[in-house]
């Protein structure tokens, strides 16, 4: 494909922001990361969805979800749609990542968050997902500075 949008357009990640991973069982993986490891809960999800989310310094958080967490998740519920990572992208960039997404023939699916957090979902070159995060809020709910 041919180079849509100039290389002055280019928005740099930068960094990441979650890390998902699908896990058998959730509640022996949690106790293990908590108690083991050593990784502060800073979310669970309810039985429609589970999962549980853990701080990783610096607005990065650690994602464990069971393969029951798919169903209605992205991709139209497809098994493994939930395991992905995220990269952060610079505050109010959003949209310039999008059209130049866009530009180069990827299928986009954005996401506003009640949180105020924004999204870009693609698949890489091999269906991988990848997530471009918009944050304002980190998962504590605390502002990010922008």
């Amino acid at each position: 494909m041919s180079e849509p949008v100039s290389s002055t357009d280019r928005v740099r990640p930068t960094g990441l922001h979650e890390l998902v991973i699908e896990v058998a069982d959730l509640d022996v993986s949690t106790r293990f990361y908590d108690e083991i490891i050593g990784l502060r809960i800073v979310q669970r999800w309810g039985e429609d969805r589970p999962a549980v989310w853990f701080d990783m310094g610096d607005t990065t958080a650690l994602g464990l979800w069971t393969p029951k967490a798919a169903v209605g998740a992205l991709a139209n519920g497809r098994g493994g749609a939930h395991v992905h990572f995220a990269l952060r992208i610079p505050h109010g960039t959003i949209d310039t990542v999008q059209q130049r997404l866009e530009g180069y023939g990827y299928d986009v699916f954005r996401f506003e968050f009640d949180d105020g957090n924004r999204s870009l979902y693609i698949d890489d070159p091999d269906g991988n997902c990848l997530e471009l995060m918009d944050a304002v809020v980190d998962w504590s709910n605390q502002p990010i500075a922008v």
